[in-house]
Protein backbone atom coordinates (compact mmCIF):
# COMPACT_ATOMS: atom_id res chain seq x y z
CA UNK A 1 0.00 0.00 0.00
CA UNK A 2 3.20 2.28 0.13
CA UNK A 3 2.78 2.57 -3.81
CA UNK A 4 -0.90 3.83 -3.30
CA UNK A 5 0.10 7.27 -2.97
CA UNK A 6 -3.51 9.24 -4.24
CA UNK A 7 -4.40 7.55 -0.64
CA UNK A 8 -1.58 9.74 0.90
CA UNK A 9 -2.65 12.81 3.43
CA UNK A 10 -3.01 15.92 1.65
CA UNK A 11 0.69 17.61 1.23
CA UNK A 12 2.18 14.98 3.47
CA UNK A 13 4.07 11.66 2.11
CA UNK A 14 2.33 9.91 4.12
CA UNK A 15 -0.31 7.20 3.52
CA UNK A 16 -2.36 4.45 4.61
CA UNK A 17 0.56 1.98 3.58
CA UNK A 18 3.21 4.00 6.07
CA UNK A 19 0.82 4.06 8.68
CA UNK A 20 0.36 0.36 8.64
CA UNK A 21 4.12 0.01 8.64
CA UNK A 22 4.80 2.21 10.96
CA UNK A 23 2.56 0.35 13.61
CA UNK A 24 4.28 -2.79 12.50
CA UNK A 25 7.57 -1.57 12.91
CA UNK A 26 6.71 -0.33 16.99
CA UNK A 27 5.35 -3.87 17.59
CA UNK A 28 8.43 -5.87 15.55
CA UNK A 29 10.82 -3.32 17.87
CA UNK A 30 8.33 -3.97 21.13
CA UNK A 31 9.21 -7.49 20.27
CA UNK A 32 12.74 -7.90 19.92
CA UNK A 33 12.87 -5.92 23.40
CA UNK A 34 10.53 -8.76 25.21
CA UNK A 35 12.18 -11.37 23.60
CA UNK A 36 15.75 -10.25 23.30
CA UNK A 37 16.34 -12.13 20.68
CA UNK A 38 18.09 -10.83 17.61
CA UNK A 39 18.51 -12.58 14.29
CA UNK A 40 22.64 -12.21 13.30
CA UNK A 41 21.90 -12.97 10.05
CA UNK A 42 24.77 -11.94 7.04
CA UNK A 43 21.80 -9.92 5.44
CA UNK A 44 21.48 -7.92 8.75
CA UNK A 45 24.92 -7.31 8.98
CA UNK A 46 25.20 -6.17 5.57
CA UNK A 47 21.62 -3.70 6.00
CA UNK A 48 23.28 -2.08 8.94
CA UNK A 49 26.62 -1.72 7.12
CA UNK A 50 25.08 -0.05 4.22
CA UNK A 51 23.30 2.32 6.30
CA UNK A 52 26.33 3.66 8.37
CA UNK A 53 27.82 4.01 5.55
CA UNK A 54 24.84 5.67 4.13
CA UNK A 55 23.85 8.69 7.13
CA UNK A 56 27.75 9.07 7.57
CA UNK A 57 27.98 10.02 3.91
CA UNK A 58 24.96 11.48 3.88
CA UNK A 59 25.63 13.58 7.19
CA UNK A 60 29.12 14.96 6.30
CA UNK A 61 27.68 15.51 2.56
CA UNK A 62 24.73 17.81 4.18
CA UNK A 63 27.56 20.15 6.22
CA UNK A 64 29.85 20.19 3.14
CA UNK A 65 26.90 21.34 0.92
CA UNK A 66 26.09 23.71 3.78
CA UNK A 67 29.50 25.55 3.70
CA UNK A 68 29.21 25.74 -0.48
CA UNK A 69 26.05 26.75 0.03
CA UNK A 70 24.13 23.81 -2.13
CA UNK A 71 22.08 22.24 -0.11
CA UNK A 72 18.54 21.14 -1.15
CA UNK A 73 15.85 23.01 -0.71
CA UNK A 74 13.91 20.08 0.55
CA UNK A 75 16.86 18.10 2.72
CA UNK A 76 14.55 16.81 5.60
CA UNK A 77 12.00 15.18 3.27
CA UNK A 78 14.91 12.62 2.16
CA UNK A 79 16.35 12.35 5.39
CA UNK A 80 12.89 11.50 7.01
CA UNK A 81 12.62 8.79 3.73
CA UNK A 82 15.50 7.31 4.47
CA UNK A 83 15.79 7.40 8.44
CA UNK A 84 12.10 5.45 8.11
CA UNK A 85 13.74 3.19 5.25
CA UNK A 86 16.29 2.17 7.51
CA UNK A 87 14.21 1.33 10.40
CA UNK A 88 11.87 -0.87 8.11
CA UNK A 89 14.85 -2.90 6.52
CA UNK A 90 16.49 -3.47 9.74
CA UNK A 91 13.40 -5.13 11.65
CA UNK A 92 12.56 -6.89 8.31
CA UNK A 93 16.01 -8.65 8.18
CA UNK A 94 15.46 -9.42 12.25
CA UNK A 95 11.99 -10.68 11.12
CA UNK A 96 11.81 -14.68 11.82
CA UNK A 97 8.34 -14.19 10.19
CA UNK A 98 9.80 -12.90 6.66
CA UNK A 99 12.20 -16.07 7.48
CA UNK A 100 9.84 -18.77 8.43
CA UNK A 101 6.89 -17.66 6.36
CA UNK A 102 8.59 -15.82 3.22
CA UNK A 103 6.41 -17.97 -0.13
CA UNK A 104 3.33 -17.21 2.72
CA UNK A 105 4.16 -13.25 2.54
CA UNK A 106 4.77 -13.17 -0.78
CA UNK A 107 2.03 -15.02 -2.09
CA UNK A 108 -0.37 -12.71 0.02
CA UNK A 109 1.36 -9.25 -1.30
CA UNK A 110 1.13 -10.33 -4.90
CA UNK A 111 -2.09 -12.07 -4.92
CA UNK A 112 -3.67 -8.76 -2.88
CA UNK A 113 -1.62 -6.30 -4.95
CA UNK A 114 -2.72 -7.74 -8.20
CA UNK A 115 -6.36 -8.27 -7.47
CA UNK A 116 -7.14 -4.91 -6.64
CA UNK A 117 -5.20 -3.04 -9.43
CA UNK A 118 -6.83 -5.59 -11.86
CA UNK A 119 -10.24 -4.97 -10.24
CA UNK A 120 -9.17 -1.13 -11.21
CA UNK A 121 -8.06 -2.02 -14.37
CA UNK A 122 -11.42 -3.42 -15.40
CA UNK A 123 -13.89 -1.07 -13.41
CA UNK A 124 -11.69 2.44 -13.13
CA UNK A 125 -14.40 4.22 -11.92
CA UNK A 126 -15.32 1.50 -9.19
CA UNK A 127 -13.98 4.13 -6.78
CA UNK A 128 -14.78 7.97 -7.22
CA UNK A 129 -12.05 9.56 -5.54
CA UNK A 130 -9.07 7.50 -7.58
CA UNK A 131 -8.08 8.37 -10.78
CA UNK A 132 -6.81 5.31 -12.28
CA UNK A 133 -5.63 6.28 -15.57
CA UNK A 134 -2.99 9.18 -16.66
CA UNK A 135 -3.94 10.98 -19.59
CA UNK A 136 -6.50 8.09 -20.50
CA UNK A 137 -3.41 6.21 -21.55
CA UNK A 138 -1.48 5.25 -18.66
CA UNK A 139 -2.87 2.96 -16.00
CA UNK A 140 -2.16 4.72 -12.62
CA UNK A 141 -3.94 2.37 -10.29
CA UNK A 142 -3.71 3.57 -6.84
CA UNK A 143 -0.53 5.86 -7.41
CA UNK A 144 0.06 9.42 -8.21
CA UNK A 145 2.68 8.09 -11.27
CA UNK A 146 2.61 5.10 -13.29
CA UNK A 147 6.57 4.70 -12.40
CA UNK A 148 5.55 4.57 -9.14
CA UNK A 149 3.39 1.12 -10.14
CA UNK A 150 6.01 0.06 -11.58
CA UNK A 151 7.79 -0.55 -9.04
CA UNK A 152 5.28 -2.23 -7.58
CA UNK A 153 5.13 -4.89 -10.22
CA UNK A 154 9.00 -5.04 -11.54
CA UNK A 155 9.51 -8.12 -9.22
CA UNK A 156 6.31 -10.22 -9.35
CA UNK A 157 6.41 -12.32 -12.48
CA UNK A 158 9.95 -13.22 -10.76
CA UNK A 159 8.46 -13.94 -7.70
CA UNK A 160 5.58 -15.93 -9.23
CA UNK A 161 7.74 -18.04 -11.44
CA UNK A 162 9.76 -18.84 -8.19
CA UNK A 163 6.64 -20.05 -6.50
CA UNK A 164 4.98 -21.55 -9.58
CA UNK A 165 8.28 -23.77 -9.55
CA UNK A 166 8.13 -24.48 -5.62
CA UNK A 167 4.52 -25.23 -5.88
CA UNK A 168 3.15 -28.88 -5.97
CA UNK A 169 -0.44 -28.50 -6.46
CA UNK A 170 -1.89 -27.50 -9.83
CA UNK A 171 -4.23 -25.34 -8.62
CA UNK A 172 -1.56 -22.97 -7.39
CA UNK A 173 0.78 -23.44 -10.03
CA UNK A 174 -2.04 -21.87 -12.20
CA UNK A 175 -2.87 -18.93 -9.57
CA UNK A 176 0.75 -18.25 -10.45
CA UNK A 177 0.18 -18.10 -14.00
CA UNK A 178 -2.71 -15.94 -13.57
CA UNK A 179 -0.88 -13.57 -11.17
CA UNK A 180 1.78 -13.62 -13.87
CA UNK A 181 -0.28 -12.75 -17.11
CA UNK A 182 -2.21 -9.91 -15.43
CA UNK A 183 1.07 -8.08 -14.08
CA UNK A 184 2.08 -8.24 -17.52
CA UNK A 185 -1.07 -6.61 -18.48
CA UNK A 186 -0.70 -4.04 -16.16
CA UNK A 187 2.71 -3.45 -16.90
CA UNK A 188 1.98 -2.69 -20.02
CA UNK A 189 -0.64 -0.18 -19.25
CA UNK A 190 1.51 1.35 -17.33
CA UNK A 191 4.02 2.45 -20.58
CA UNK A 192 6.73 2.50 -18.47
CA UNK A 193 9.62 1.86 -20.79
CA UNK A 194 12.09 1.23 -17.64
CA UNK A 195 10.04 -1.69 -16.52
CA UNK A 196 9.46 -3.29 -20.02
CA UNK A 197 13.16 -3.28 -20.70
CA UNK A 198 14.05 -4.66 -17.08
CA UNK A 199 11.56 -7.59 -17.78
CA UNK A 200 12.99 -8.30 -20.95
CA UNK A 201 16.43 -8.57 -19.95
CA UNK A 202 15.49 -10.49 -16.07
CA UNK A 203 13.39 -12.96 -18.12
CA UNK A 204 15.78 -13.78 -20.87
CA UNK A 205 18.27 -14.35 -18.48
CA UNK A 206 16.29 -16.22 -16.15
CA UNK A 207 14.88 -18.63 -19.26
CA UNK A 208 18.30 -18.90 -20.42
CA UNK A 209 19.88 -19.56 -16.85
CA UNK A 210 17.05 -22.16 -15.72
CA UNK A 211 17.48 -23.80 -19.43
CA UNK A 212 21.07 -24.49 -18.78
CA UNK A 213 20.71 -25.90 -15.29
CA UNK A 214 18.02 -28.38 -16.36
CA UNK A 215 19.78 -29.65 -19.57
CA UNK A 216 22.74 -29.96 -17.28
CA UNK A 217 21.20 -31.80 -14.73
CA UNK A 218 19.47 -33.71 -17.12
CA UNK A 219 21.96 -34.88 -19.07
CA UNK A 220 25.59 -34.47 -17.63
CA UNK A 221 24.74 -35.56 -13.78
CA UNK A 222 23.92 -38.86 -14.86
CA UNK A 223 26.22 -41.40 -13.54
CA UNK A 224 25.69 -44.35 -15.85
CA UNK A 225 26.92 -41.87 -18.57
CA UNK A 226 30.48 -42.29 -19.53
CA UNK A 227 32.72 -39.17 -19.20
CA UNK A 228 34.06 -38.91 -23.11
CA UNK A 229 30.02 -39.03 -23.96
CA UNK A 230 29.77 -36.57 -20.98
CA UNK A 231 32.41 -33.86 -22.23
CA UNK A 232 30.44 -33.96 -25.98
CA UNK A 233 27.03 -32.99 -24.49
CA UNK A 234 28.69 -30.62 -22.75
CA UNK A 235 30.17 -29.35 -25.72
CA UNK A 236 27.05 -29.58 -27.82
CA UNK A 237 25.02 -27.94 -25.09
CA UNK A 238 27.97 -24.99 -24.84
CA UNK A 239 27.69 -24.73 -29.07
CA UNK A 240 23.95 -24.65 -28.49
CA UNK A 241 23.64 -21.94 -25.95
CA UNK A 242 26.35 -19.89 -27.81
CA UNK A 243 24.09 -19.91 -30.90
CA UNK A 244 21.42 -18.64 -28.88
CA UNK A 245 23.46 -15.98 -26.85
CA UNK A 246 24.30 -14.26 -30.20
CA UNK A 247 20.73 -14.68 -31.16
CA UNK A 248 19.54 -13.15 -28.55
CA UNK A 249 21.85 -10.59 -28.43
CA UNK A 250 21.24 -9.56 -31.75
CA UNK A 251 17.98 -9.51 -31.34
CA UNK A 252 18.52 -7.71 -27.35
CA UNK A 253 20.40 -5.02 -29.08
CA UNK A 254 17.45 -4.08 -31.53
CA UNK A 255 15.56 -3.96 -28.41
CA UNK A 256 17.21 -2.08 -26.23
CA UNK A 257 17.87 0.59 -28.88
CA UNK A 258 14.01 0.36 -29.94
CA UNK A 259 13.35 0.97 -26.08
CA UNK A 260 15.57 3.50 -25.74
CA UNK A 261 14.62 5.37 -28.88
CA UNK A 262 11.03 6.06 -27.77
CA UNK A 263 12.50 6.74 -24.47
CA UNK A 264 14.42 9.61 -26.28
CA UNK A 265 11.22 10.65 -28.19
CA UNK A 266 8.36 10.49 -26.34
CA UNK A 267 7.68 13.97 -25.40
CA UNK A 268 10.75 14.53 -25.51
CA UNK A 269 11.73 13.11 -22.24
CA UNK A 270 15.01 11.08 -23.54
CA UNK A 271 16.78 14.92 -23.93
CA UNK A 272 14.96 16.05 -20.93
CA UNK A 273 16.35 13.11 -18.73
CA UNK A 274 19.97 12.88 -20.54
CA UNK A 275 20.24 16.80 -19.42
CA UNK A 276 19.32 15.82 -15.81
CA UNK A 277 21.78 12.35 -15.68
CA UNK A 278 24.62 15.15 -16.84
CA UNK A 279 23.40 17.38 -14.29
CA UNK A 280 23.73 15.08 -11.68
CA UNK A 281 26.78 14.18 -12.23
CA UNK A 282 28.21 18.01 -12.42
CA UNK A 283 26.74 17.43 -8.89
CA UNK A 284 28.74 15.15 -7.65
CA UNK A 285 31.68 16.14 -9.16
CA UNK A 286 31.32 18.79 -6.50
CA UNK A 287 31.86 16.59 -3.75
CA UNK A 288 32.61 12.99 -5.01
CA UNK A 289 33.28 11.53 -2.12
CA UNK A 290 30.56 11.97 0.59
CA UNK A 291 28.45 13.85 -1.98
CA UNK A 292 26.17 16.47 -1.13
CA UNK A 293 23.46 15.24 1.08
CA UNK A 294 19.86 14.07 1.31
CA UNK A 295 17.87 16.07 -1.55
CA UNK A 296 17.68 16.51 -5.15
CA UNK A 297 20.79 18.16 -6.65
CA UNK A 298 19.87 17.49 -10.15
CA UNK A 299 18.28 20.49 -12.90
CA UNK A 300 16.85 21.32 -16.16
CA UNK A 301 19.27 24.08 -16.74
CA UNK A 302 21.72 23.24 -14.91
CA UNK A 303 22.61 20.98 -11.46
CA UNK A 304 21.05 22.57 -7.70
CA UNK A 305 17.50 23.24 -9.24
CA UNK A 306 15.70 20.73 -7.11
CA UNK A 307 15.63 17.91 -9.62
CA UNK A 308 15.99 14.55 -9.44
CA UNK A 309 18.31 13.00 -12.34
CA UNK A 310 15.73 10.11 -11.82
CA UNK A 311 18.40 7.29 -11.83
CA UNK A 312 19.47 5.36 -8.25
CA UNK A 313 23.10 5.49 -9.08
CA UNK A 314 23.14 9.06 -10.10
CA UNK A 315 20.57 10.82 -7.16
CA UNK A 316 22.26 8.58 -4.58
CA UNK A 317 25.73 9.56 -5.60
CA UNK A 318 24.85 13.31 -5.33
CA UNK A 319 23.49 12.61 -2.13
CA UNK A 320 26.05 10.02 -0.56
CA UNK A 321 29.06 10.08 -3.04
CA UNK A 322 31.10 7.66 -4.30
CA UNK A 323 30.81 5.94 -0.61
CA UNK A 324 27.10 5.62 -1.00
CA UNK A 325 27.17 4.19 -4.79
CA UNK A 326 29.70 1.43 -3.29
CA UNK A 327 27.61 0.78 -0.83
CA UNK A 328 24.70 0.08 -2.90
CA UNK A 329 26.48 -1.80 -5.72
CA UNK A 330 27.66 -4.22 -2.87
CA UNK A 331 24.64 -4.42 -1.59
CA UNK A 332 23.32 -5.30 -4.80
CA UNK A 333 26.28 -7.52 -5.62
CA UNK A 334 26.15 -9.68 -2.24
CA UNK A 335 22.82 -10.70 -2.39
CA UNK A 336 23.17 -11.61 -6.40
CA UNK A 337 26.08 -13.58 -5.63
CA UNK A 338 24.03 -15.47 -3.22
CA UNK A 339 21.45 -16.31 -5.66
CA UNK A 340 24.29 -17.64 -8.26
CA UNK A 341 26.24 -19.22 -5.61
CA UNK A 342 22.91 -21.50 -5.01
CA UNK A 343 22.28 -21.54 -7.85
CA UNK A 344 18.89 -19.67 -7.80
CA UNK A 345 18.61 -17.98 -10.94
CA UNK A 346 14.66 -16.72 -10.48
CA UNK A 347 16.19 -14.73 -7.67
CA UNK A 348 19.62 -13.75 -9.23
CA UNK A 349 17.52 -12.37 -12.23
CA UNK A 350 15.15 -10.52 -10.05
CA UNK A 351 18.30 -8.61 -8.76
CA UNK A 352 19.47 -8.22 -12.37
CA UNK A 353 15.80 -6.34 -12.89
CA UNK A 354 15.71 -4.35 -10.05
CA UNK A 355 19.17 -2.93 -10.71
CA UNK A 356 17.87 -2.05 -14.38
CA UNK A 357 14.92 -0.53 -13.04
CA UNK A 358 16.69 1.88 -10.52
CA UNK A 359 18.65 2.60 -13.41
CA UNK A 360 15.57 4.96 -14.39
CA UNK A 361 14.11 5.95 -11.37
CA UNK A 362 15.06 6.76 -7.95
CA UNK A 363 14.30 3.57 -5.51
CA UNK A 364 15.69 4.03 -2.61
CA UNK A 365 13.67 5.86 -0.43
CA UNK A 366 10.78 3.18 -1.17
CA UNK A 367 9.93 0.79 1.23
CA UNK A 368 8.83 -1.84 -1.12
CA UNK A 369 12.25 -1.68 -2.54
CA UNK A 370 13.76 -2.75 0.90
CA UNK A 371 10.57 -5.19 0.98
CA UNK A 372 11.73 -7.07 -2.82
CA UNK A 373 15.24 -7.45 -1.65
CA UNK A 374 15.26 -8.78 1.74
CA UNK A 375 12.30 -11.14 0.31
CA UNK A 376 14.55 -12.46 -2.22
CA UNK A 377 17.67 -12.77 -0.21
CA UNK A 378 15.49 -14.58 2.20
CA UNK A 379 14.00 -17.17 -0.35
CA UNK A 380 17.94 -17.49 -1.41
CA UNK A 381 18.77 -18.02 2.30
CA UNK A 382 15.95 -19.55 4.12
CA UNK A 383 18.09 -21.90 5.69
CA UNK A 384 20.92 -19.98 6.95
CA UNK A 385 19.63 -17.96 9.47
CA UNK A 386 21.59 -17.69 13.20
CA UNK A 387 19.46 -17.04 16.60
CA UNK A 388 21.94 -15.63 19.08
Amino acid sequence: MTNATQLRLPSLPIGLGEIMLFFWVILALIKLLINKLCLITPILKLVSLFWIVAFTSLTLGLEIADSMNLQSSEWYRDYFAFGFSFILSICLANSDFLYSQTQKMIDYVISFSMLALFSLFLFPYSVPFLITWYDGIRFLGWSKNPNQLALLLSIIPFFSLYLFKTSHQILSKLKFIILIILCFILGTATQSDALIFAWMIGLTISIFLESYLFLSKKFLFKKYIKSEIKGLIQAMIAVLFAIIILILADFGYQQIYSTFANIYDEGDQGSARTILWKNGMIAISYSPLFGLGPGAHSGEAGPFLDFEAHNTFIDWGSSSGILGIIAYISLLGWIAWQAWKKQSFIMFAAVICLMIFSSFHYVLRHPIFWFYLLSINSLINQSSKNKY
